[in-house]
């Protein structure tokens, strides 16, 4: 069975999400307890900022033993004593392949078809594989999620267009600027949403970013990663007159950014024009400052309303999409089945070449050597004409090995002695 127990952005608020997100080093741990408790060996946890899901697979227990036993000790790890089973999806065989294979197109994502998520799965897969806990079927499993992905991403337009509120704002951005690689970037704010920021704008060609939060801490955390400059946010509007792109995204409840502020800037940088980007709600930016010829204000919005644009045209390559991922569904589960058939043809196989190589024995006594090896040569093309109809029979019995039922029941009818 292949099991997936999982929460999203569809399911619960980020303040249950985040209390059942996992670090690499907790993804170990929770392993090690889950073997303990339950004896399930092989998982691949996919933990983001908008799903943590759990895929495992086992032969030991029921479809609903397996989910409740694994959300038990899930909770156990966590520490979670409060009852959240109903923000949990359970799915099982083909709609947990399906369900990853959507997740990897990027059809179940909060912006559809975003690029994003195919990278965290591909590093939760390899992570998972590299500590030993990956099976066969679950690393078959995850190729074949990058293979609907890839091909999803390739043969449809879900990749046209602007995927985020940050994307569409760099798109906004190079119409008022022109080209980005020579213009100087402010990020206020060093959050999640500037951290997509600064990744949409660099992959513009963006080199001069600098950023400034109220906590040092965390703009220096993001400087170290992404190689930009630092300014103390105490002064950081009296930098304002330095930058052709300024975008800002913070929780305050009041302006950072007014119109007095950008009167003294003007007047530092003779009314160049400048891009103000305020991606906060509520505002973090006085609306006032579009009254300044030199300044273009954007806020969430107009940036939104790109967006759903977009999702519109995207939203038409949902069932092209869908066309893909079943056909790759059908390969993996073809593959599924037929591999659950092999203890069963190895058994028909060997326990036919038993009775042949048992009964050529006890005629040996009688025959002479030429009479031994005619009957022999007709033994063996005997056996594998029975052995070939034995197969081809079961194959067809139990539907190349999807029928469960009727597979239990060939397996224990070829238990001979």
């Amino acid at each position: 069975m292949i099991g997936l127990l999982g929460i999203s952005h569809k399911t619960c608020s980020i303040d249950t999400r985040e209390r059942y997100s996992f670090s690499n080093e907790e993804i170990i741990e929770f392993s090690e307890l889950l073997y303990q408790e339950s004896n399930i060996s092989d998982m691949v946890v996919l933990s983001t900022c908008n799903r943590t899901e759990i895929y495992f697979s086992q032969d030991i227990y029921d479809r609903q033993t397996a989910f409740e036993l694994t959300y038990k000790i899930l909770n156990h790890y966590k520490k979670v004593e409060d009852h959240n089973w109903h923000v949990f999806y359970h799915k099982s065989n083909a709609e947990a392949v399906r369900h990853l294979f959507e997740v990897a197109s990027g059809l179940d994502s909060l912006v559809l078809g975003e690029d994003q998520i195919i990278g965290q799965i591909k590093e939760a897969y390899l992570f998972c594989t590299k500590a030993a806990l990956t099976d066969d079927i679950l690393m078959r499993l995850f190729q074949k999620s990058f293979e609907a992905g890839k091909k999803v991403r390739s043969e449809t337009g879900i990749k046209l267009g602007n995927t985020s509120i940050s994307s569409a704002a760099v798109e906004l951005c190079i119409r008022e600027l022109g080209a980005l690689t020579d213009k100087n970037l402010l990020i206020v704010g060093a959050g999640e949403t500037s951290t997509i920021a600064i990744q949409n704008f660099k992959s513009k060609g963006v080199k001069n970013i600098s950023i400034t939060n109220r906590t040092l801490a965390n703009a220096e955390a993001l400087a170290n990663i992404y190689t930009t400059n630092v300014i103390e946010f105490e002064h950081f509007n009296t930098h304002l007159h330095q930058f052709d792109i300024i975008c800002i995204a913070t929780n305050s409840k009041e302006y950072l950014i007014t119109a007095q502020m950008i009167e003294v800037s003007n007047s530092l940088n003779n009314h160049k024009n400048q891009v103000y980007i305020d991606l906060s709600v509520p505002r973090n930016i006085e609306e006032s400052i579009s009254k300044f010829a030199n300044i273009k204000l954007f806020g969430v919005d107009n940036l939104e309303t790109i967006v759903q644009i977009t999702t519109e045209k995207r939203m038409k390559c949902i069932e092209e999409a869908s066309t893909i991922i079943e056909k790759v569904e059908i390969e993996y589960t073809e593959w599924l089945a037929s591999r659950s058939l092999r203890p069963a043809i190895k058994t028909i196989t060997s326990n036919l070449l038993s009775v042949h190589n048992k009964e050529l024995k006890l005629n040996k006594k009688y025959d002479s050597a030429e009479t031994q090896i005619a009957v022999e040569e007709f033994a063996q093309h005997l056996t594998q004409r029975y052995t070939g109809l034995l197969i081809k029979n079961l194959k067809e019995l139990t539907n190349n090995g999807k029928n469960i039922d009727s597979l239990k029941i060939v397996n224990e009818l070829f238990k001979l002695d």
